[in-house]
């Protein structure tokens, strides 16, 4: 027996209450699928943009210094 059949029966003997809840956490993963692209394959892509921006050595340690002007500590 597939899963989704499996999934029906369930659904068929839950009390008529319970429907609403099952609706709700249904729609909240169809977003999750829709996105298409995996939670790693975004970090790569945010990896590759970092490299490809020109900043100074020491950014991390000084980005007051950069960003708001403030003296390097």
């Amino acid at each position: 027996m597939l899963k989704a059949e499996k999934i029906k029966k369930e659904i068929d003997i839950l009390p008529a209450a319970m429907l609403d809840e099952v609706e709700k956490f249904i729609k909240n993963l169809k977003p999750r699928k829709k996105n298409g692209k995996r939670k790693s394959a975004l970090l790569s892509e945010l990896a590759d943009i970092s490299t490809n921006v020109d900043l100074p050595e020491d950014f991390s340690r000084q980005h007051d210094h950069y960003l708001y002007g403030l003296p390097k500590k």
